[in-house]
């Protein structure tokens, strides 16, 4: 059998509606950002809004956490206002004019980020949960983990939550990974881990087709620069949920993300994925 089948059978077999999470203390959801001046990738967005929408229907969760969400800078009280007085500040457009300055990226965020979460936001106003802003606007893989989860336990202990309240973090995939995403990298989930959080990671994924090939692509960890594997062809489900983890030899443990480069799989990375193609 070859690992596609692999793929195929096992996904059909573990396959579900939802994700059935256990009682984790904090659950990370892992994306591909979409792009701030284009919805070019919207699918990347509204596949990672439907599960946060998905999982904050569960009052368990206490709070949400976002790295997308800068603790500092104008997003963040752009994103209070709305989420305090549903106020939204003005719509993002491109500047075509001769000769006219590009926007700030920073006030690109602050239009862009309240309406990318409005529909997340309203949920948050109809079951208030505190909304914590610990996104940085550090460049560099291990200083942004450094610094995201820094924010994390900042924030924590300004709103005074408790240690072992569950709570909702997005962030990238790079950031939400159990081991390292890059090499040698210790990602934002492994140093709450070492400050004795409970973690568990759901890799949300699409179809979307931006480089050399779609999001949803893997690659077998036992080969240098093998085909890729699109698992939404591989399954007429969407969105699509699944731990990777439902058996000892799962096959998502052969297998790696497309945007890891640290030799470790999705299985060791994410113990749950959700697909959802365009």
């Amino acid at each position: 059998m070859t690992l596609r089948d692999e793929l195929l059978n096992y996904m059909a077999r573990n396959g579900r509606d939802a994700i059935a999470l256990e009682k984790p203390e904090v659950v990370i959801v892992g994306e591909i950002h979409g792009y701030l001046t284009s919805d070019e990738a919207a699918v990347r967005t509204a596949a990672t809004m439907r599960l946060l929408r998905e999982l904050l229907a569960d009052p368990r969760f206490r709070y949400f956490a976002c790295e997308l969400f800068q603790n500092a800078g104008p997003v963040r009280p752009a994103i209070r206002d709305y989420w305090l007085h549903a106020a939204l500040p003005p719509r993002f457009v491109h500047n075509t004019a001769p000769g006219a300055a590009p926007m700030d990226v920073q006030e690109i965020g602050r239009r862009v980020m309240p309406r990318w979460f409005q529909p997340v936001l309203d949920d948050l106003r109809a079951r208030p949960r505190p909304v914590l802003s610990i996104g940085s606007r550090m460049d560099g893989l291990d200083v942004r983990d450094r610094r995201i989860a820094q924010h994390f336990f900042e924030e924590v202990s300004d709103r005074g939550i408790a240690r072992h309240a569950p709570g909702l973090l997005l962030l990238g995939a790079a950031h939400a990974a159990a081991t390292p995403f890059s090499m040698g990298q210790t990602t934002t989930r492994m140093i709450l881990e070492r400050s004795g959080y409970r973690c568990t990671s759901i890799r949300v994924i699409t179809d979307f087709a931006g480089g050399s090939s779609p999001d949803d692509s893997v690659l077998p960890l036992a080969s240098g620069t093998p085909p890729a594997i699109p698992l939404g062809n591989l399954t007429l489900r969407s969105p699509i949920s699944f731990s990777t983890r439902a058996s000892r030899d799962s096959p998502f443990f052969r297998v790696r993300d497309r945007f890891s480069d640290s030799g470790q799989s999705i299985a060791e990375q994410f113990e749950f994925m959700v697909l959802q193609r365009g």
